[in-house]
């Protein structure tokens, strides 16, 4: 989410009400070091994730679009509730029980409007409901977001499908996030090789199936790593094993590369290899195009 004017409003007056940055992280599980940087000026968009724990504690009057997520109207209110009636489901709980969803308290609160739906999320509404996508009041732009239809027939969102981007496309699927293009409507599930993560873990997640063995032994020819994108180097741990894309104008001839991150000195930055035998990348900031923190390993997909 961008922050704009009334964004850093908003967030001014809950610092206030709260009593103070810390309080406000304390009560949002928002860093109060984040808060900091959204207030200076630092840091002048929030991830998803963060914008969802923050949201409650602003005055916004309606609930502000973040990008990839679907508008909470109340005509869709209207077309769920209309359809649960038809599958004879009385309350939110009973649909929380059949999509397999694991936070009856963040479903309350998108049927009371005050959160807009992830296109998971809703996705599986639809699938549990048996409704068809195409005949609820959503825009062109947000039908795209969702997940094919039928992928959540059986309730399965405490895991939901990730596609798994082979190491040689890595480069062209992190350009065509840079540029805001709906991935979900590129893959097909009956033929794009997809791995399981939990329904809990960030919506951003990427899954690439990585080649080569310079990353042995922690990671092997073929691996499957789970990656969540980070908003700069700042945010990552020194010794973290990372996913980094080069831009066009570095002197680095591999554009993808997993990595260990070293800092040393407290300005220089070192991509290193696991592999005694591996390349270790010196590299500089304006170098980077994309940057992810590898949170899971998965092997034998």
């Amino acid at each position: 989410m961008r922050i704009n004017d009334h964004i850093l409003h908003s967030l001014r007056q809950a610092v206030e009400t709260a009593g103070g940055a810390k309080e406000l992280a304390a009560r949002s599980q928002v860093s109060a070091s984040n808060i900091s940087r959204y207030l200076s000026g630092k840091v002048r968009s929030i991830t998803d994730e963060c914008w969802e724990r923050l949201v409650p504690f602003l005055d916004l009057p309606v609930p502000p679009a973040v990008s990839g997520t679907i508008t909470n109207t109340p005509e869709l209110r209207s077309f769920i509730i209309s359809a649960m009636e038809k599958c004879g489901m009385e309350n939110t709980e009973q649909l929380r029980r059949a999509i397999g969803y694991d936070s009856g308290n963040s479903l309350k609160r998108l049927f009371d409007g005050e959160l807009n739906w992830f296109p998971d999320v809703l996705s599986a509404v639809f699938d549990a409901l048996n409704c068809d996508p195409s005949t609820a009041p959503l825009r062109p732009g947000e039908m795209e977001l969702l997940a094919p239809r039928g992928i959540y027939r059986d309730g399965a969102m405490l895991v939901r499908p990730v596609p798994v981007v082979e190491w040689a496309n890595a480069a062209s699927h992190l350009e065509n996030l840079e540029s805001d293009t709906v991935i979900m409507r590129r893959w097909d599930p009956e033929t794009t090789p997809t791995v399981p993560v939990p329904a809990s873990s960030r919506r951003d997640t990427k899954a690439f199936r990585v080649h080569g063995i310079s990353m042995e032994p922690r990671i092997l020819d073929d691996d499957i790593v789970l990656v969540e994108p980070a908003e700069n180097f700042d945010a990552i741990p020194d010794n973290k094993v990372v996913v980094v894309r080069f831009n066009e104008q570095s002197c680095i001839p591999e554009k993808v590369v997993c990595k260990r991150l070293r800092k040393q000195n407290g300005s220089q930055l070192l991509l290193t290899s696991d592999n005694p035998e591996g390349k270790i990348i010196p590299f500089e900031l304006q170098d980077v195009a994309w940057v992810g923190i590898v949170v899971r390993k998965i092997s034998e997909m």
